[in-house]
């Protein structure tokens, strides 16, 4: 009886069958639809994507080929006779400047190590009555 029971239910089932697999297919469809337009939209963007990089490229080619043209005006090539080596005389400006550097570097540190030198060594504002004192 079972099987009969089965059977009297057959069509029942086959429509069920038919519809779900119908509803499939129109979901299989969607889903290509959906990814045909995916794909062509990522192709479309990866296009757009490499477009502009390309042009980012081309823009820092020129500007790298610009920036060489313009250091060249800005500094011309450095030739033996063009530029002559600073010669360590008394009077020359540049050793003149370097020397009142670094003695002004040397002044300011013996300052700065007196200052910090002044409270260990004497402290002349310490009262008389006080333990080094007595020491």
């Amino acid at each position: 009886g079972y099987f009969v029971g089965l059977g009297c239910d057959n069509i029942k089932i086959d429509r069920t069958v038919r519809n779900v697999m119908s509803d499939l297919f129109g979901l299989k469809k969607l889903v290509k639809g959906l990814s045909d337009r995916f794909d062509k939209y990522v192709r479309s963007k990866v296009f757009e994507v490499k477009r502009v990089l390309e042009n980012e490229l081309v823009n820092e080619r020129n500007g790298k080929e610009f920036y060489r043209e313009f250091d060249e005006y800005i500094e011309p090539p450095a030739e033996p006779s063009a530029r002559p080596v600073p010669a360590p005389y008394p009077d020359d400006p540049y050793v003149v400047t370097k020397d009142a550097a670094i003695a002004a570097a040397v002044a300011t540190s013996d300052i700065n190590d007196d200052d910090d030198l002044a409270p260990l060594d004497s402290q002349p504002y310490e009262p008389h009555g006080s333990p080094r004192g007595i020491q």
